[in-house]
């Protein structure tokens, strides 16, 4: 057997690092933690919590909203919509619904940073038609 050199061992590396398929936007839902998962692209990002139940992922390249993490998906929306959640066990759910229906959970001065990242969030999940299976409870 021949030892690799530095630049093969690097070339061989970067290239099990490389993606299989092309990065599609994606929201998964995670039982374990009542929580869901949006990504809208492969990027770099860092997280800022924007209240109880949501943390935004921003690229750390351009700053914009790439993505999300919700909490409490079931377990919040059952207890306080539950009409919401018929919609949910129908099928797959729109995340900008999800995304609405937090909005709409307390009262919020319009033009708080809040809302606007809500906003925000809904216009981003739109654009890529972000939708998630939430498993039965």
């Amino acid at each position: 057997m021949k030892a690799m050199s530095n630049d093969e061992f690097a070339k061989a590396v970067t290239q099990m690092a490389e993606p299989s398929a092309p990065f599609k936007p994606e929201a998964t839902y995670i039982p374990e933690g009542d929580c869901l998962e949006f990504l809208t692209t492969a990027d770099d990002y860092y997280a800022e919590r924007v209240d109880s139940l949501l943390t935004v992922y921003y690229s750390r390249d351009t700053k914009e909203i790439i993505g999300s993490l919700i909490k409490g998906v079931r377990g919040h929306i059952a207890a306080h919509y539950p009409g919401f959640m018929i919609e949910v066990e129908a099928g797959p759910i729109k995340l900008s619904h999800l995304f609405q229906v937090q909005l709409w959970s307390e009262q919020r001065d319009p033009n708080s940073l809040t809302v606007r990242t809500y906003r925000r969030l809904i216009e981003v999940a739109e654009e890529v038609n972000a939708t998630a299976e939430l498993s039965p409870a």
